[in-house]
């Protein structure tokens, strides 16, 4: 929190939305933006190094999707809170944001007071969930449904090895992922071969085609 208004990071890969989106927030009195990213990996970085009150998140972005982002702070028992603004809207995505923790859930296709309301409730410590999405829970979205197979294989991954994963299928070098990670090459095989053995997979090139084929969160 700075001063007296409430910091807000911005992660959204089209970039052409961010200004409008930082202009709405500091259009408000309470607000202000601490800083932005269109790339996943970069947001993760720049996240922890702003330390915001709350992150203002797409789910599809290159890097890291935004339940990745999630996942990563989850892990590591931040207190940032995160808001996702996305135009998904399928019980999937929503049952998986719930059962991250994610604090709001609005959709791009709503109008702005929508955002507004969200960034107002959750710097209260309470949790937002647009209109749309919270009528279908009253009216019987089962939160605790195992049937989106989607989730389920990585659900066991940590934000770390989350990290992992997602830096080896992007064609990172052992040398960039301990660099940027800041791990050893020892840590690096220790992650590597439980990431395998989460997931399943024996070979890099298999963990390459299960992560294409699970990745749901692509253009």
């Amino acid at each position: 929190m700075l001063g007296n208004k409430t910091s807000v990071f911005i992660v959204d890969d089209h970039e052409m939305i961010i200004p409008g989106l930082k202009m709405a927030i500091e259009s408000l009195d309470n607000f202000n933006v601490a800083g932005c990213s269109s790339n996943g990996l970069e947001a993760l970085n720049l996240i922890k190094q702003c330390k915001p009150d709350i992150v203002l998140s797409d789910l599809s972005m290159p890097g890291f999707n935004g339940f990745e982002i999630l996942s990563h702070f989850r892990a590591n028992n931040s207190k940032i809170k995160f808001i996702f603004l996305t135009s998904y809207s399928d019980d999937k995505y929503v049952r998986q944001a719930l059962k991250l923790g994610v604090e709001g859930y609005i959709l791009k296709e709503n109008s702005p007071d929508d955002l507004f309301k969200a960034l107002e409730t959750v710097s209260k410590g309470l949790k937002y969930i647009t209109p749309k999405i919270m009528t279908r829970i009253v009216d019987g979205l089962d939160l605790d449904s195992e049937t989106d197979e989607d989730f389920l294989a990585s659900d066991s991954l940590t934000g770390k090895e989350r990290e992992v994963m997602s830096l080896i299928t992007g064609g990172k070098s052992t040398r960039e992922i301990c660099r940027i990670l800041e791990i050893t090459e020892a840590t690096l095989k220790t992650h590597k071969s439980n990431i395998m053995r989460k997931l399943g997979v024996k070979t890099t090139g298999e963990l390459i085609v299960y992560y294409n084929e699970h990745k749901m969160f692509t253009d």
